[in-house]
């Protein structure tokens, strides 16, 4: 134990962030996979669910995860496959396609949901309340910081979540 604390104390902060977000990920990947859907997959299954009643189009659902929309293309026809969305076109305008949730969408989620909270759960497991809340100011400080950096995303270049789409 003492060598592994000595050799953690000598990483990085930014191999250690890389590393516990590839371990996690793995783990997130592996609880998806039984319920047979692709973590890529989850935000969209998210979106569609915070509200049964709304539905979306392709474009709505790229601007709300930030991506472009053929990002989303092949998630939406995999879940589609799947009978866990479906598709039919907007009443006042039939050039766009409305994606909806189906039930069996809906019962994935409840189930994803569960699993991520028991994720969470252990992820989190022996912090106190004044060290999560150090760590959520400190994540969201990351996250300003990281909006600062000079440069842009250029073309050819895809942000995270447009190359993990499931084919």
């Amino acid at each position: 134990m003492e060598g592994e604390e000595k050799q953690n104390q000598q990483k990085s902060m930014q191999a250690l962030f890389f590393e516990i977000n590839r371990k996690y990920v793995g783990k997130c990947f592996c609880k998806m996979r039984e319920l047979e859907i692709h973590p890529s997959q989850i935000p969209i299954l998210a979106i569609l669910g915070k509200n049964r009643n709304n539905e979306y189009s392709q474009k709505e659902i790229a601007q709300i995860l930030g991506v472009k929309p053929p990002t989303v293309t092949v998630s939406i026809q995999r879940l589609e496959k799947m009978g866990m969305v479906c598709r039919k076109q907007d009443e006042h305008d039939r050039r766009i396609t409305r994606i909806h949730l189906t039930d069996k969408g809906n019962e994935v989620i409840q189930k994803g949901l569960a699993t991520m909270h028991e994720t969470e759960k252990y992820l989190f497991s022996n912090f106190s309340e004044t060290e999560l809340c150090l760590m959520r100011r400190f994540f969201n400080q990351l996250l300003e910081n990281i909006d600062a950096m000079p440069g842009t995303v250029e073309k050819g270049c895809p942000l995270p979540g447009e190359h993990t789409v499931v084919k």
